[in-house]
Parts: C-alpha cells; structure tokens; sequence
C-alpha cells in the first residue's frame, strides 16, 4: 500500500508540475494543489483522474493491493500564504477539501465558482446536486460533475478568442499525444508568451523543446526568465540543472539540483538525476545518499534500484547491485535495461542466466545493440560461433560501423578459418 500510494504521488506531483502548480502540500487525508487559474486546475484534475486509472492497473497486477480510485475536488477563491513557511491558509482551501470528501470516486466534482470563471463551451458536465459542506459559510453548494474536456469544440475556437491560458493548456495537451507534434507544441508555448510574457510555466514548457531540438542558448534564456519570474520554480530548477550539466557547467548545475531539491523536498526525480550527477564528480557518500533518499520517497521506482544496482556494482558491493537489479526487473518486467545491467553482473557467476537475461533485453528491445553485442561474446565463449555470429550480424545492421562489434566478429571468422573476412572487419574497427 505505501508502494502504490507513493506511485501516486509521483504521477500527481509529475502532473502538477507540468501544469505548473504553485503550492502542494500531502496529507495522510488528501492531497493539494494550488493552480492560478481555473482552467488550468480542471485540466489538472481530469489527466489525473485519467492517468491514475491507467497507472493503478499496472500496480495492481504486481502488488495484488485493492484498489485505490482518487476522488478530486475543486474551487476558487482567496487563499493567503504564511509568511516565511510554504504553508497556505484559506477558506477556499477548505470548502475544496470538503467538496472532494462528497465526490465520487474516480470523478472530478467542482462549485458553481468555477463553472463561472472556466469556458462552459469547452467541458462536458452534468448537476451533481446541492450538498452541505461542513464548515462551509453557505448553508448548501450546488456541485457539478466535470467528464472531460471538449477536444473538437477547443480546437475549433478561433485564435484571436484564446488567453495565453487556452495556448498554454493547448500546448500541454500536444505534449500528452501519442504522436508529440513538438514544434505545434512550441508554437503554442509562444502565443501564451505573446499575451502574457510573465508566465513562467509558459517558459519552462518551451524551454524544454528548445533544449531538446539542440537550441541551448534559447532554452538557457527561457529557463532564466522563469526563475526570474519564480524564483522557488522547482521544476524549472531541475530542467535548468540538466541543460547546465549538458553545457558543462557543473558548479551551476550543482546548485540548481540542490534549490530544486530544497523548494521541493520529495522531488524524486530531481534527487536521481542529482545522485547520478554527483557519482560522476566522485562524491560516492552524496550520491549513495541521494538514492537512499529516492527509494524512500518512492520505493516502486525501477529506474531509481536499476541507477543504483549500476552505482553499487561500480562501489564493489555486488550483493546489493543485484538486490537492485532483481527489483527493478520484479517491479517493470519489460524494462530491458535492468535486464542487461543484471546480465553483465551475472556474467561473473552465473552465464546461463546472463544469456536468458540478454536474450529478454532483446525480447522487449530487439533494437538494443550492446545486448546483442554481450550475448554473442557469451554464447562465442560457450563455442556456439552460429548463434554469436548471427547476433553480431544483428548487431552490425543496427550499426553497422560500431568498433567492437566488427573487432568481435573478426575474431569469431577468424576462428573459423575465414582471414580475409575477418580482416575486413578488423579494418573497419581500426577505422
């Protein structure tokens, strides 16, 4: 149970992030977010509703824990942060809370606040009937029930009737596609900085597609501006880290990690990325805590016990690399790197399995050439030269002028008597 409700927890603060939340707080009796504006908040609700569905499946077919829907309530209005503290006070806060405690599970249910502030045209909701919130100031609220978005009604809106809100929300809804169209994606990122340049989600979001279409120097400009905007950004300050480290400049990168991790405590990723970082710089006790502290927070991350399997393995403690190793496999089956990091460990002890290892990494990923490249070295070793030479011939099609393969390959013709075409593998290797 603590496995699947802190899974829960990455995947709604992974959400809110993206949607550029402005205050969280988690409690053993619900879960707030604070959003700038309506719409953003609903959209907010609906994904996560819908993603959770989708996740807890998974979770539930390895864990075998009952079910756990995630009821969601919404409203607008005043709400003060405490000064020196991340800490929010407000009635608003309180008549959410209560409107969520009479939700129904797996549904999103908000006031009439904010159907009034939201575009009506652009929702599909039903009455969800008058209730008495306790503690409310009003003697009862009528309550209405958000299903969806309305996609076509949205995208047949004219552009001079958008905010930057509606480009925004546009943009994150590219981002969520199954075919990601990036550069719509930017182009709408755009448009809500045309209306609105201090929105520093805006800025993040494009910032992100700039870095990874290799324009660093646009996406440094854009990451800037937001932490200008908002200073205690987390994710912006992670985003920024990895670009920095990326640029080679470690001591930035360094100390926008640590302000990520330090506005946003129970940042798992960022932590994992800043262990990864560290063990690079040779900081080993900074790093083996880091990850300590990611399998705290989130002990179902399979990325996170497979990073730490590789940084225990290099420390010499093979025990506990395959400790990690094995658990991240158990928690993600088709998670082909864990699989080929634990097959070269077990290279060592046990080859047997390293070949069922490498030969399930290439199961799942037929594309994954050091796989290839390993197990034809074992099975060449264990004298099957057919079988080794047929996976560095696979090998050799996904990249045909990868040194070692060709370097191994000419080994194994010249094995088998065949010098002038190992020679001409040998060639391309030394090239």
């Amino acid at each position: 149970m603590t496995t699947i409700i802190a899974e829960y927890r990455y995947l709604a603060q992974s959400l809110a992030g993206q949607y550029g939340r402005r205050h969280e707080n988690f409690t053993g009796d619900g879960h707030l977010f604070l959003f700038e504006s309506a719409d953003v908040a609903v959209h907010f609700g609906l994904k996560l509703i819908a993603y959770w569905k989708q996740r807890r499946r998974s979770l539930l077919g390895i864990h075998k824990a009952p079910d756990l829907p995630v009821r969601v309530g919404c409203h607008f209005g005043e709400c003060t942060r405490l000064s020196d503290a991340d800490a929010w006070i407000g009635r608003a806060i309180n008549v959410a809370k209560r409107v969520e405690a009479v939700s129904e599970p797996d549904s999103l249910f908000v006031t009439q606040m904010i159907l009034e502030l939201i575009d009506l045209p652009f929702y599909d909701f039903t009455e969800a009937g008058q209730h008495e919130l306790k503690g409310d100031f009003v003697p009862q609220r009528a309550l209405y029930r958000v299903f969806s978005v309305n996609e076509q009604a949205m995208a047949e809106r004219q552009a001079s009737e958008m905010t930057a809100e509606d480009w925004f929300l546009k943009g994150v809804g590219y981002s969520s596609t199954g075919c990601h169209a990036v550069q719509e994606e930017a182009d709408c990122y755009r448009q809500a900085l045309q209306l609105r340049e201090n929105y520093p989600e805006a800025h993040n979001n494009l910032a992100i597609l700039l870095k990874d279409s290799g324009d660093s120097e646009g996406a440094a400009d854009h990451y800037r501006e937001a932490l200008r905007l908002w200073p205690q950004y987390p994710e912006c300050r992670y985003n920024y880290a990895i670009l920095l480290e990326a640029t080679n400049d470690p001591t930035a990168a360094r100390s926008h990690y640590e302000l990520a991790i330090k506005h946003k405590p129970d940042y798992a990723d960022a932590r994992l990325r800043y262990a990864s970082f560290l063990a690079s710089t040779g900081d080993t006790f900074g790093a083996d805590y880091q990850y300590q502290q990611v399998l705290q927070i989130r002990p179902g991350y399979p990325e996170a016990h497979n990073n730490y399997g590789i940084f225990l393995e290099h420390g010499g403690d093979l025990t506990a690399a395959e400790q990690h190793y094995a658990k991240a496999i158990e928690l993600n089956p088709t998670y082909a790197g864990a699989h080929y990091n634990y097959a070269m460990l077990l290279e060592r002890t046990d080859s047997q399995a390293a070949i069922d290892h490498y030969k399930t990494a290439l199961k799942i990923s037929p594309g994954y050439l050091e796989a290839h490249n390993n197990l034809a070295v074992l099975l060449q070793e264990r004298g099957d030269l057919q079988g080794a030479e047929a996976h560095y011939r696979a090998a050799l099609r996904i990249r045909p002028a990868d040194p070692a393969t060709n370097y191994n390959l000419g080994l194994l013709l010249q094995a088998k008597g065949d010098q002038k075409a190992a020679e001409h593998h040998f060639a391309i290797s030394r090239r």
